[in-house]
């Protein structure tokens, strides 16, 4: 049986998408929707080799996530393959209505679709107002039938509310159990506060109904600021899989690009003090611990992603359950004290250089863009 050694954030810069969920981190942006598809610099087979379990250091989890909709990148099944032929387990966020990548990805072995994991994200209204609902339902039956995962999951916004007995009746019938859910996030707040309108008390017992320990665990950690030394850098990365370029985490203080020399070990420095308001992927983050020790008792498998059907049967593999409810910390090192101090201090210059570059790049745009004087 695998044990995870890393966590590995896939971002894919495509911004094109076919709904247009108002909730959605994209749609809540001032510029929105681009369509904009992802310039690869390197090619599959090129990005497969950058992530060996030899350079990773051992079998590693990779989510794959676009800012648009993940499966209408181009080729990106393609990169999917080569990366998981490396022998590691993925999870693909996607709206689950591409049907003819999803096939594609479904006439592989089994032996790699037992390692894969769809992150269905069902966007009930919007499904249902582009006819799309049985297509969702469709792919994600089709998924289960050829071996593979998925795994439903809701971000619930007010105006789902009057529909929540349609989708309980509409979950069981078509996958066998309630979606999980996640907290839909106001983005035009830094991300810190809830996106509804409902006094949280209410919002809590509204979307309680859906008994979501995902649900249950986001809310624990949300607007909650996170003071551990944490191990993300070390063993988890944030990718830019069209370039390479690599921070410790959604914000970071130290920059490498994984693919520009294969020959080039990856560093793996930890961030340690988290600059963020709160954990926003805490769900994984810290259930696969990037935060060491008895944290939680939530696991990412078991808890955040599997729920268990009315027949007993389970939506995730057993075996890539088994490797999602692994944590990182349990398969690597643990820093002594001095080296988490030189680590902290490490990150410390990294910050300062990474402002005066900024500061200094910042003064050399105004120089050149001041008016130039006209000659006497």
């Amino acid at each position: 049986m695998h044990k995870i050694k890393r966590m590995i954030l896939c971002n894919i810069p495509t911004t094109v998408c076919n709904l247009r969920c108002h909730y959605c981190y994209l749609g809540q942006r001032p510029v929105t929707f681009e369509r904009e598809q992802a310039n690869f610099i390197y090619s599959p087979d090129f990005v497969g080799k950058a992530f060996s379990k030899e350079r990773l250091g051992g079998v590693c989890f990779f989510n794959f996530c676009a800012a648009g909709e993940t499966l209408l990148t181009n080729r990106i099944e393609e990169y999917f393959r080569a990366i998981i032929e490396q022998g590691h387990y993925i999870e693909i966020v996607t709206n689950m209505t591409i049907s003819p990548v999803i096939d594609k990805i479904l006439s592989w072995d089994v032996e790699l679709l037992k390692r894969t994991e769809f992150k269905c994200s069902f966007h009930y209204l919007e499904l249902a107002k582009n006819g799309l609902l049985n297509i969702f339902v469709e792919n994600v039956k089709k998924t289960w039938a050829a071996g593979a995962s998925a795994s439903i999951e809701i971000t619930p916004p007010d105006d789902l509310i009057p529909h929540i007995d349609d989708i309980i009746v509409f979950s069981m019938k078509h996958f066998g159990a309630l979606p999980q859910l996640t907290i839909a996030r106001n983005d035009a707040t830094d991300g810190i506060e809830y996106l509804t309108e409902l006094p949280l008390a209410e919002h809590e017992a509204v979307w309680s109904r859906f008994a979501s320990p995902f649900w249950r665990f986001k809310r624990s950690i949300f607007k909650v600021k996170r003071t551990e030394f944490c191990y993300a850098g070390m063993y988890s990365l944030f990718v830019d899989m069209a370039t390479g370029k690599t921070g410790q985490c959604y914000i970071s203080n130290y920059h490498q690009n994984v693919f520009k020399n294969l020959s080039k070990p990856i560093k793996f420095i930890p961030i340690g003090k988290c600059q963020q308001p709160h954990c926003y992927n805490g769900h994984a983050f810290l259930t696969m611990g990037n935060i060491p020790g008895k944290f939680t008792d939530v696991r990412f498998g078991t808890d955040i992603r599997d729920r268990m059907r009315v027949d007993g049967t389970h939506w995730l593999d057993d075996d890539l359950r088994s490797f999602f409810d692994g944590r990182c910390d349990e398969n690597n090192s643990l820093l002594s004290k001095l080296q988490k101090v030189y680590y902290l201090l490490l990150n410390l210059t990294y910050l300062i250089a990474n402002k005066f570059v900024y500061m200094v790049r910042k003064l050399l745009l105004k120089i050149i863009s001041l008016p130039k004087t006209r000659e006497l």
